[in-house]
């Protein structure tokens, strides 16, 4: 197998390094691997850090010599090889491929951000609040969120109604099934709630809203109610992908509370709840 060249940064547990030991672990690797092409500074978290480059058969080939090789030059400056934390291997052109990237990724504020997924400015803030678009906001200015625009695009793509404009396809859901999306899409975004219908009064005794864990999630505890079967609703739901359930992770979990269930209203829920009435046909 032919060699390739292979880009290693070593991290080592040296924090604030003055700059002559810079200097010192560049000579000592070119010294011994003078086409190593070093370099040496700060990582992002303060601590010391080495790249180089070195010919190897694979991946584990190239972190491994470029360790060894950092190890080395690092013990010429009293830095004991335990002093590794860490390493990164990329091919020669990985790397090249990140340095050409943009050092700022491209952004959109609301108004971009809205033309590109197709709605309103009002529209966008209030979608820019849950997830899935929540997580390519990157920070909130009083003029209202920032996006990554890649991100944006990507959510327009494949989470956002690709047929803008049309109607909500009619599901065929019941009753209790539109009560208890409708209930868990408001008590996840803070809505007011009220039960006008009695299938709204059934969605209220078949199930208790926990805790609103954030992200559009809610801990969910089913109660005994004669007109409904909780488990049976819920796996409708899920199954026209409206909602997505687990069980509560062991760090969520609740003595007493076995049954509980962890319940996230899907985009697409989102639009079906806030459709509302029965029949409105809605994709």
């Amino acid at each position: 197998m032919t060699d390739s060249p292979y880009s290693v940064c070593v991290e080592f547990a040296v924090p604030d390094a003055p700059a002559d030991l810079y200097e010192g672990l560049i000579d000592a690797l070119l010294e011994r691997h003078p086409h190593s092409g070093p370099s040496a500074g700060p990582a992002g978290n303060g601590n010391l850090s080495v790249r180089l480059f070195v010919d190897a058969g694979g991946v584990v080939d190239a972190v491994t010599r470029g360790i060894e090789y950092a190890q080395a030059a690092a013990m010429t400056q009293d830095i004991t090889p335990d002093a590794v934390i860490g390493a990164e291997v990329v091919t020669e052109a990985e790397l090249d491929r990140r340095n050409a990237q943009p050092l700022v990724p491209e952004l959109a504020g609301v108004t971009e951000a809205a033309e590109i997924v197709g709605v309103t400015k009002q529209q966008i803030s209030s979608l820019a609040n849950r997830m899935p678009l929540r997580r390519h906001v990157v920070q909130e200015l009083a003029a209202g969120p920032v996006f990554l625009a890649d991100g944006v695009r990507t959510y327009a793509a494949t989470e956002h109604n690709a047929t803008r404009g049309a109607r909500i396809s009619d599901l065929g859901l019941s009753p209790a099934e539109r009560a208890i999306l409708k209930l868990l899409h408001a008590m996840a975004n803070g809505l007011p709630w009220a039960a006008d219908t009695p299938a709204e009064h059934t969605a209220d005794q078949a199930l208790l809203v926990e805790e609103v864990l954030g992200e559009g999630r809610l801990r969910v505890h089913p109660r005994p109610a004669d007109d409904v079967d909780l488990e049976a609703v819920l796996g409708r739901l899920v199954e026209h992908r409206l909602l997505k359930t687990r069980r509560p992770y062991r760090a969520e979990q609740l003595d007493g509370h076995d049954t509980d269930v962890v319940v996230t209203v899907t985009d697409k829920g989102r639009r079906h709840a806030e459709a509302g009435a029965a029949g409105s046909d809605a994709r």
